[in-house]
């Protein structure tokens, strides 16, 4: 597999995969060079935090919108990664993209802030990694609804989501 970066029709979001060298022992993949990805986004990323969540099937997070970028990409399992913009001055404004990323699609995905940030676990477990830049402080992002009708999201839902308290309260755009 050759090196890809593939924008998306949200400006700024894009979807990063790399080759994976394997053999008998396992495999190696980079799953990002950040350099690369500022090249095709113009957008600066210098690392302040790294996040790791452990979410269970048919956990779904977010949507969380957040005045930083973000750099995802999922370790182990697999997820139904939906990125809505809500950049209001965007000229894709509650444009959304879906993706399924993980063990049988091995993508990073780079996030510009602004753009909501949310998926559903597919499999038993799922590791999900993001890098941040800028550190997160308290009562600086927001959520959307994850079922908003506006938006109307088609989810890979097997049930009914498990939802966090604070994704429950997320209103409607």
């Amino acid at each position: 597999m050759e090196d890809t970066i593939t924008k998306t029709s949200i400006p700024g979001l894009v979807l990063i995969k790399r080759p994976t060298n394997e053999d008998d022992r396992g495999f190696f993949r980079e799953p990002a060079r950040i350099r690369e990805m500022e090249e095709v986004t113009g957008i600066k990323f210098n690392v302040a935090q790294m996040n790791h969540a452990r979410s269970s099937k048919n956990t779904l997070r977010g949507i969380h919108i957040a005045p930083w970028n973000k750099l995802i990409y999922v370790t182990r399992g697999k997820v139904q990664s939906v990125l809505v913009d809500l950049r209001e001055n965007s000229q894709t404004y509650k444009k959304y993209e879906s993706f399924i990323v993980g063990d049988e699609n091995r993508t990073s995905i780079f996030i510009p802030k602004g753009v909501g940030n949310s998926y559903l676990v597919l499999s038993d477990n799922a590791d999900y990694i993001y890098l941040t830049d800028e550190e997160w402080s308290p009562g600086r992002e927001y959520g959307v609804a994850w079922n908003d009708p506006t938006l109307n999201i088609p989810w890979q839902l097997d049930g009914e989501p498990v939802l966090s308290e604070k994704d429950k309260d997320n209103l409607n755009l």
